[in-house]
Protein backbone atom coordinates (compact mmCIF):
# COMPACT_ATOMS: atom_id res chain seq x y z
CA UNK A 1 0.00 0.00 0.00
CA UNK A 2 2.66 2.28 0.90
CA UNK A 3 4.43 1.70 -2.71
CA UNK A 4 1.40 2.54 -3.95
CA UNK A 5 0.72 5.48 -2.71
CA UNK A 6 4.54 6.55 -2.97
CA UNK A 7 4.37 6.00 -6.42
CA UNK A 8 0.76 7.80 -7.03
CA UNK A 9 2.53 11.10 -5.51
CA UNK A 10 5.42 11.05 -7.17
CA UNK A 11 3.35 10.74 -10.25
CA UNK A 12 1.24 13.89 -8.82
CA UNK A 13 4.02 15.93 -7.99
CA UNK A 14 5.55 15.45 -11.93
CA UNK A 15 1.71 15.90 -13.04
CA UNK A 16 1.55 19.80 -10.96
CA UNK A 17 4.37 20.84 -12.64
CA UNK A 18 3.50 20.54 -15.71
CA UNK A 19 0.80 23.34 -15.98
CA UNK A 20 3.18 25.67 -14.73
CA UNK A 21 5.35 24.71 -17.78
CA UNK A 22 2.47 24.48 -19.99
CA UNK A 23 1.13 28.49 -18.99
CA UNK A 24 4.61 29.80 -20.30
CA UNK A 25 4.63 27.49 -22.85
CA UNK A 26 1.85 29.71 -24.02
CA UNK A 27 2.68 32.81 -23.57
CA UNK A 28 6.16 32.33 -24.68
CA UNK A 29 5.03 30.65 -27.98
CA UNK A 30 1.84 33.55 -28.61
CA UNK A 31 4.72 35.99 -28.08
CA UNK A 32 6.90 34.37 -31.00
CA UNK A 33 4.06 34.12 -33.33
CA UNK A 34 2.93 37.92 -32.87
CA UNK A 35 6.41 39.52 -33.26
CA UNK A 36 9.67 37.88 -35.61
CA UNK A 37 8.92 34.44 -36.09
CA UNK A 38 6.10 32.25 -37.59
CA UNK A 39 4.01 29.36 -36.50
CA UNK A 40 6.12 27.34 -39.41
CA UNK A 41 9.53 28.61 -38.06
CA UNK A 42 8.94 28.15 -34.30
CA UNK A 43 7.35 24.28 -35.22
CA UNK A 44 10.61 24.36 -37.14
CA UNK A 45 13.29 25.16 -34.27
CA UNK A 46 11.10 22.69 -32.08
CA UNK A 47 12.03 19.84 -33.43
CA UNK A 48 14.75 20.73 -35.28
CA UNK A 49 16.98 21.47 -32.02
CA UNK A 50 15.09 18.54 -29.89
CA UNK A 51 16.59 16.21 -33.15
CA UNK A 52 19.93 17.18 -32.21
CA UNK A 53 19.85 16.64 -28.99
CA UNK A 54 18.73 13.11 -29.92
CA UNK A 55 20.48 12.67 -32.86
CA UNK A 56 23.48 10.33 -30.32
CA UNK A 57 20.37 8.21 -29.35
CA UNK A 58 18.98 7.31 -32.66
CA UNK A 59 21.72 6.46 -34.48
CA UNK A 60 23.05 4.03 -31.34
CA UNK A 61 20.01 2.68 -29.71
CA UNK A 62 17.61 3.39 -33.08
CA UNK A 63 13.78 4.24 -31.51
CA UNK A 64 14.89 1.99 -27.89
CA UNK A 65 12.31 -0.95 -28.66
CA UNK A 66 9.22 1.37 -29.62
CA UNK A 67 7.68 0.10 -32.98
CA UNK A 68 7.32 2.52 -36.04
CA UNK A 69 3.54 2.42 -35.27
CA UNK A 70 3.52 3.65 -31.98
CA UNK A 71 5.95 5.99 -32.81
CA UNK A 72 4.52 7.85 -35.16
CA UNK A 73 0.96 7.66 -33.13
CA UNK A 74 3.54 9.70 -30.71
CA UNK A 75 4.75 12.20 -32.95
CA UNK A 76 1.56 12.78 -34.23
CA UNK A 77 0.10 13.16 -30.49
CA UNK A 78 2.79 15.79 -29.74
CA UNK A 79 5.14 16.27 -32.43
CA UNK A 80 4.66 18.25 -35.85
CA UNK A 81 0.82 18.09 -36.16
CA UNK A 82 0.06 19.42 -32.59
CA UNK A 83 2.93 22.39 -32.84
CA UNK A 84 1.33 23.26 -36.07
CA UNK A 85 -1.66 23.96 -35.05
CA UNK A 86 -1.16 24.99 -32.09
CA UNK A 87 1.49 27.98 -33.02
CA UNK A 88 -1.04 29.04 -36.20
CA UNK A 89 -3.72 28.97 -33.34
CA UNK A 90 -2.06 31.35 -31.36
CA UNK A 91 -1.19 33.47 -34.37
CA UNK A 92 -4.78 33.92 -34.79
CA UNK A 93 -6.17 33.80 -31.67
CA UNK A 94 -4.76 34.90 -27.87
CA UNK A 95 -3.35 34.24 -24.80
CA UNK A 96 -6.82 33.63 -23.34
CA UNK A 97 -8.35 31.32 -26.24
CA UNK A 98 -4.99 29.14 -26.55
CA UNK A 99 -5.44 28.50 -22.54
CA UNK A 100 -9.82 27.86 -22.82
CA UNK A 101 -9.99 26.23 -26.00
CA UNK A 102 -6.53 23.95 -25.75
CA UNK A 103 -6.58 23.24 -22.16
CA UNK A 104 -10.42 22.90 -22.01
CA UNK A 105 -10.44 20.09 -24.60
CA UNK A 106 -8.15 18.34 -23.58
CA UNK A 107 -9.58 16.62 -20.74
CA UNK A 108 -12.67 16.39 -22.88
CA UNK A 109 -11.27 14.41 -25.76
CA UNK A 110 -8.92 12.33 -23.06
CA UNK A 111 -12.04 11.43 -21.60
CA UNK A 112 -13.46 10.37 -24.67
CA UNK A 113 -10.62 8.46 -25.64
CA UNK A 114 -9.93 7.02 -22.82
CA UNK A 115 -13.42 5.91 -23.05
CA UNK A 116 -13.16 4.20 -26.79
CA UNK A 117 -9.29 2.96 -26.35
CA UNK A 118 -8.98 2.13 -22.21
CA UNK A 119 -13.13 1.14 -21.94
CA UNK A 120 -11.83 3.66 -18.64
CA UNK A 121 -15.55 5.32 -17.74
CA UNK A 122 -15.14 9.35 -15.99
CA UNK A 123 -16.76 9.14 -12.28
CA UNK A 124 -18.92 11.65 -11.13
CA UNK A 125 -15.74 13.30 -9.33
CA UNK A 126 -13.88 14.01 -12.06
CA UNK A 127 -16.27 14.80 -14.36
CA UNK A 128 -17.18 17.34 -11.52
CA UNK A 129 -13.87 18.43 -11.57
CA UNK A 130 -13.81 18.66 -15.01
CA UNK A 131 -16.45 21.08 -15.54
CA UNK A 132 -14.98 23.43 -12.72
CA UNK A 133 -12.05 24.23 -14.42
CA UNK A 134 -13.46 23.98 -17.81
CA UNK A 135 -16.15 26.46 -16.48
CA UNK A 136 -12.65 28.45 -14.86
CA UNK A 137 -11.43 28.35 -18.23
CA UNK A 138 -14.11 30.19 -19.75
CA UNK A 139 -14.50 32.85 -16.94
CA UNK A 140 -10.69 33.50 -18.26
CA UNK A 141 -11.43 33.98 -21.96
CA UNK A 142 -14.64 35.31 -21.26
CA UNK A 143 -14.53 38.88 -22.65
CA UNK A 144 -12.51 37.67 -25.85
CA UNK A 145 -14.94 34.52 -26.90
CA UNK A 146 -18.41 36.80 -25.92
CA UNK A 147 -17.04 39.36 -28.35
CA UNK A 148 -17.63 39.49 -32.12
CA UNK A 149 -15.46 36.68 -33.72
CA UNK A 150 -13.58 37.87 -37.33
CA UNK A 151 -13.28 34.78 -39.44
CA UNK A 152 -9.77 34.39 -38.58
CA UNK A 153 -10.37 34.31 -34.76
CA UNK A 154 -12.97 31.58 -35.35
CA UNK A 155 -10.35 29.38 -37.56
CA UNK A 156 -7.79 30.17 -35.38
CA UNK A 157 -10.47 28.77 -32.09
CA UNK A 158 -10.92 25.36 -34.43
CA UNK A 159 -6.96 24.68 -34.91
CA UNK A 160 -6.39 25.62 -31.18
CA UNK A 161 -9.09 22.84 -30.58
CA UNK A 162 -7.77 20.30 -32.58
CA UNK A 163 -4.16 20.79 -30.69
CA UNK A 164 -6.08 19.71 -27.59
CA UNK A 165 -7.00 16.65 -29.59
CA UNK A 166 -4.07 15.66 -30.45
CA UNK A 167 -2.50 16.26 -27.43
CA UNK A 168 -5.31 13.84 -26.18
CA UNK A 169 -4.48 11.07 -28.24
CA UNK A 170 -0.87 11.68 -27.05
CA UNK A 171 -1.85 11.20 -23.86
CA UNK A 172 -4.49 8.17 -24.04
CA UNK A 173 -1.70 6.78 -25.94
CA UNK A 174 0.88 6.98 -23.27
CA UNK A 175 -1.55 5.66 -21.02
CA UNK A 176 -2.35 2.89 -23.43
CA UNK A 177 1.00 1.38 -23.80
CA UNK A 178 2.76 2.89 -20.89
CA UNK A 179 6.15 3.38 -22.96
CA UNK A 180 9.55 4.33 -21.32
CA UNK A 181 10.64 7.89 -21.22
CA UNK A 182 13.55 7.18 -23.41
CA UNK A 183 11.06 6.23 -26.23
CA UNK A 184 8.84 9.18 -25.74
CA UNK A 185 11.71 11.89 -26.32
CA UNK A 186 13.24 9.82 -29.33
CA UNK A 187 10.47 8.94 -31.14
CA UNK A 188 8.30 12.44 -31.21
CA UNK A 189 10.82 14.81 -32.75
CA UNK A 190 12.95 12.64 -35.04
CA UNK A 191 10.14 11.47 -36.86
CA UNK A 192 8.36 14.80 -37.15
CA UNK A 193 11.65 16.36 -37.97
CA UNK A 194 12.25 13.82 -40.86
CA UNK A 195 8.81 14.82 -42.39
CA UNK A 196 8.47 17.92 -41.73
CA UNK A 197 11.99 19.78 -41.94
CA UNK A 198 12.46 18.99 -45.44
CA UNK A 199 8.60 20.53 -46.16
CA UNK A 200 9.54 23.85 -44.33
CA UNK A 201 12.90 24.45 -45.76
CA UNK A 202 11.41 23.76 -49.64
CA UNK A 203 7.90 24.88 -49.62
CA UNK A 204 6.61 27.06 -46.71
CA UNK A 205 6.90 30.98 -45.53
CA UNK A 206 9.94 31.65 -43.47
CA UNK A 207 10.80 34.56 -41.94
CA UNK A 208 14.75 32.68 -40.86
CA UNK A 209 15.01 32.24 -43.93
CA UNK A 210 14.78 35.89 -44.93
CA UNK A 211 18.07 36.93 -44.56
CA UNK A 212 17.06 40.80 -45.76
CA UNK A 213 14.91 41.04 -42.58
CA UNK A 214 16.39 38.26 -40.28
CA UNK A 215 14.78 38.43 -36.77
CA UNK A 216 16.87 38.74 -33.55
CA UNK A 217 19.23 36.15 -32.72
CA UNK A 218 17.74 36.47 -29.00
CA UNK A 219 14.47 35.56 -30.03
CA UNK A 220 15.25 32.44 -31.66
CA UNK A 221 17.02 31.33 -28.74
CA UNK A 222 14.54 31.63 -27.35
CA UNK A 223 12.10 29.75 -29.18
CA UNK A 224 14.84 27.06 -29.92
CA UNK A 225 15.59 26.62 -26.30
CA UNK A 226 12.09 26.48 -24.97
CA UNK A 227 10.70 24.86 -27.50
CA UNK A 228 13.54 22.17 -28.76
CA UNK A 229 14.19 21.61 -24.98
CA UNK A 230 12.21 22.39 -22.42
CA UNK A 231 8.78 21.03 -24.19
CA UNK A 232 10.11 18.51 -25.99
CA UNK A 233 12.47 17.14 -23.72
CA UNK A 234 11.13 18.04 -19.70
CA UNK A 235 7.74 18.18 -20.54
CA UNK A 236 7.63 14.72 -22.76
CA UNK A 237 9.44 13.31 -19.48
CA UNK A 238 7.35 14.92 -16.83
CA UNK A 239 4.03 13.72 -18.71
CA UNK A 240 5.24 10.16 -19.15
CA UNK A 241 6.27 9.60 -15.61
CA UNK A 242 2.55 11.52 -14.67
CA UNK A 243 0.54 9.25 -16.98
CA UNK A 244 2.39 6.09 -15.69
CA UNK A 245 1.31 6.84 -11.77
CA UNK A 246 -2.08 8.77 -12.28
CA UNK A 247 -3.45 8.03 -15.74
CA UNK A 248 -4.05 10.07 -18.74
CA UNK A 249 -7.52 11.34 -17.75
CA UNK A 250 -6.09 13.08 -14.59
CA UNK A 251 -3.07 14.49 -16.08
CA UNK A 252 -5.42 15.94 -18.71
CA UNK A 253 -7.64 17.23 -16.17
CA UNK A 254 -4.41 18.75 -14.43
CA UNK A 255 -3.51 20.28 -18.01
CA UNK A 256 -6.72 22.32 -17.65
CA UNK A 257 -5.28 24.43 -15.32
CA UNK A 258 -2.76 25.98 -17.66
CA UNK A 259 -5.37 28.44 -18.82
CA UNK A 260 -5.15 30.09 -15.04
CA UNK A 261 -1.40 30.19 -14.80
CA UNK A 262 -0.88 31.69 -18.44
CA UNK A 263 -2.96 34.44 -17.46
CA UNK A 264 -0.88 35.37 -14.38
CA UNK A 265 2.49 34.92 -16.27
CA UNK A 266 0.96 37.41 -18.68
CA UNK A 267 1.00 40.00 -16.85
CA UNK A 268 4.76 39.89 -15.86
CA UNK A 269 5.72 38.76 -19.72
CA UNK A 270 3.27 40.71 -21.97
CA UNK A 271 2.06 43.24 -19.58
CA UNK A 272 -1.39 42.48 -19.76
CA UNK A 273 -3.89 43.49 -17.56
CA UNK A 274 -6.70 40.50 -16.58
CA UNK A 275 -10.20 41.72 -16.09
CA UNK A 276 -12.00 40.62 -12.70
CA UNK A 277 -13.83 38.29 -14.53
CA UNK A 278 -10.12 36.21 -15.96
CA UNK A 279 -9.21 36.78 -12.44
CA UNK A 280 -12.12 34.83 -11.01
CA UNK A 281 -11.34 31.93 -13.52
CA UNK A 282 -7.98 31.67 -12.10
CA UNK A 283 -9.68 30.98 -8.36
CA UNK A 284 -12.17 28.51 -10.46
CA UNK A 285 -9.70 26.76 -12.47
CA UNK A 286 -7.99 26.45 -8.99
CA UNK A 287 -10.58 24.94 -7.29
CA UNK A 288 -11.06 22.61 -9.86
CA UNK A 289 -7.48 21.45 -9.60
CA UNK A 290 -7.62 20.89 -5.88
CA UNK A 291 -10.74 18.41 -7.11
CA UNK A 292 -8.67 16.74 -9.17
CA UNK A 293 -5.96 16.04 -7.91
CA UNK A 294 -7.10 13.93 -5.26
CA UNK A 295 -7.01 10.12 -5.28
CA UNK A 296 -10.24 7.96 -5.83
CA UNK A 297 -10.29 4.93 -3.34
CA UNK A 298 -9.65 1.56 -5.07
CA UNK A 299 -12.83 -0.63 -5.44
CA UNK A 300 -12.08 -3.93 -4.05
CA UNK A 301 -13.34 -7.29 -5.45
Amino acid sequence: MNNIKSEYLVGLIFGLSVPFIWGAWIVISRFGVITSLNAYDITALRLGVASLIVLPIILTRGLSGLSLKRATIFSIGVGAPFALTSFLGMSLAPIAHAGVLTNGSIPIFTAIFALLFLSERLSKKRFLAMFIIIFGGLCIGGDSILSSASYSLFLGDLLLIAAGALFSLYLTALDKWKPEVIQTIVAVPVISGVIYLPIWLLFLPSKIMDFNNFPPWSDIALQGGFQGVISSFIVIMLLTRATRSIGATTVATLLAGGPAIAVVLGVFILNENPSILSWAGVSIATIGMILAVKKEPQKTL
